[in-house]
């Protein structure tokens, strides 16, 4: 007996598993960073673990550390999780609660070693200089993306450094030959900010006068978005990527402080 034919309801299921199967192949996020368990209730508050103070030596070991932090980053709406980390502008340590006590805060984690932040940099400035007044702009400086002794150094500029004192003074020449606008702390050398908030190899959060995330940009290089148009690869979302901030920076501080036009 011939079986009856598949409306388009039943066979639906089959049509999207290979819709799927054909997006995730055309997929430039590699395959290893994609996680579909569900996530925990709220971010995991963890600023240490087994790739704390470690040079990336090789993608294997990027992608796993990569993996493993994406449950750290705070999502909007949570509690923004407190650092005290070395400012090169104030000569001090400097608490994230200072940050936000006036106005709210552009957190861009990052390093020298970060082609796709260099890249962003003068974007990131022209951001700045539009609304710098009512947002404070402030840089991390993390553990290198691609240092010249690890992975992919083809990218980078400098080695990794070894100590709190190398990577401050390898932060100040970034800041230098950048000429960057805006204030720059220093993570320190077990990495513990960038490993609480996820922030390596390029990541941008915002943080709201109450100390709460208002935007929590996706995992980069694929889901860094500072502004418009600025999208690394293809610029597709899936697995845990969606459940952060869609958009640029740019567009949520559009619809935070409309500018008024003469």
């Amino acid at each position: 007996m011939a079986g009856r034919p598949l409306s388009f309801f039943s066979s639906f299921p089959i049509i999207l598993a290979f819709a799927l199967a054909g997006m995730l192949a055309a997929q430039e996020i590699p395959k290893e960073l994609i996680i579909t368990t569900t996530r925990p209730a709220t971010s995991k508050n963890i600023s240490h673990d087994g790739y704390s103070g470690l040079t990336v030596r090789d993608k294997e070991m990027a992608f796993s550390m990569m993996k493993l932090r994406q449950q750290n980053a705070p999502r909007v709406g949570e509690l923004a999780p407190n650092f005290k980390l070395f400012s090169l502008d104030r000569n001090r340590e400097v608490e994230l609660t200072e940050l936000y006590r006036e106005k709210p805060v552009v957190l861009l984690f990052s390093s020298w070693g970060c082609d796709i932040f260099r890249e962003s940099v003068g974007g990131l400035t022209d951001l700045q200089v539009r609304y710098g007044d009512r947002v404070n702009f402030v840089m991390i400086y993390t553990r290198e993306a691609h240092p010249l002794n690890g992975w992919a150094g083809e990218l980078g500029r400098v080695s990794d450094p070894k100590t709190n004192e190398q990577r401050r003074e390898v932060a100040r020449r970034f800041q230098a030959q950048m000429r960057l606008p805006y204030e720059v702390l220093v993570d320190d050398i077990e990495d513990p900010a960038m490993t609480q908030w996820a922030g390596w190899p390029v990541r941008v959060f915002m943080v709201g006068k109450t100390g709460h995330l208002v935007y929590s940009g996706a995992l980069g290089p694929w889901g860094y978005r500072p502004y418009k148009g600025f999208v690394h690869g293809r610029g597709d979302r899936i697995g845990w990527d969606l459940e952060f901030s869609d958009g640029s920076l740019e567009d949520f501080l559009e619809r935070s402080f409309p500018e008024t036009k003469p």
